[in-house]
């Protein structure tokens, strides 16, 4: 939300300031929180003052915050006099992990407003706002307005919306999710048995993040493999995403040759 997203946010909100608390892996701590919530708007009208807090699940290195991690940090927000927004762009690949139920990793756990994705586990552009916190669905009425601005009138929008409907119908979603954690997974374990490759985060949805020596990353262009350098997860860094739809043979391939150019260079 605070590097990947052109100042969405920024924008949306009329030039809301995001501030960002550090922490492991991607995810941040109700401690950490607290500590920044401390020493936060002392400075009066020269300073930002808090609003909300966010947190994105899973997160944006492939990590996920379990309910009694999410429960502490709403704990903290909401002493604070702070809603809790969960951006749940990979919020199917979280909940398959964490094994329990959609109401047990949001509301149950604190969360006032979750923004519900379903465009990265196989639906075209269909994303939902789910509001949990009465005093938010009393201003639910704000939305419609907030949606309108953003050329989202359901006039545009309903056959996109129509497919949350499929998706959600026999645990499509949940299926789709368990699919690409397992590609995920099965990529994960492959390249953690090369020489001179590492993993720059725990791999618990479908994000992986290897450490590539230069020869492996060049060896698998050549080989007609396309994927990301992410120098944020360290000077060697990549990013890999496995799919609802990644088939076992592809991340196969990709092994071989990694493994190839790994064994070439030790």
């Amino acid at each position: 939300m605070n590097t990947d997203e052109c100042a969405g946010p920024e924008f949306f909100t009329g030039g809301a300031k995001l501030i960002p608390v550090d922490g492991e892996h991607g995810k941040f701590t109700a401690a950490a929180l607290a500590e920044k919530l401390e020493y936060a708007g002392h400075r009066g009208v020269h300073e930002a003052q808090p609003a909300a807090v966010s947190i994105t699940q899973a997160t944006e290195s492939g990590t996920v915050y379990a309910p009694d991690e999410i429960a502490a940090i709403a704990e903290t927000c909401h002493g604070s006099g702070l809603g809790l927004h969960m951006d749940g762009a990979r919020f199917a690949n979280a909940l398959v992990t964490l094994d329990c139920s959609p109401a047990e990793a949001t509301w149950k756990a604190g969360v006032d407003i979750l923004s519900f994705g379903a465009t990265k586990n196989g639906a075209l552009a269909a994303e939902a706002v789910v509001v949990f916190s009465e005093s938010l669905r009393a201003r639910a009425g704000e939305l419609a307005f907030r949606r309108k601005r953003a050329g989202h009138l359901l006039s545009k929008m309903r056959f996109l919306s129509a497919q949350l409907e499929a998706y959600l119908t026999d645990e499509l979603w949940l299926r789709n999710a368990r699919h690409a954690n397992a590609m995920a997974a099965h990529m994960a374990r492959g390249l953690a048995r090369m020489p001179g490759v590492r993993l720059a985060h725990p791999v618990e949805a479908n994000e992986i993040f290897p450490m590539l020596p230069a020869t492996v990353r060049e060896g698998l262009r050549k080989d007609g493999f396309e994927f990301y350098d992410w120098p944020d997860a360290g000077p060697d860094g990549a990013r890999l995403i496995c799919a609802f739809d990644t088939v076992e043979e592809d991340v196969d391939a990709f092994l071989a040759s990694a493994r190839r150019h790994a064994n070439a260079a030790a």
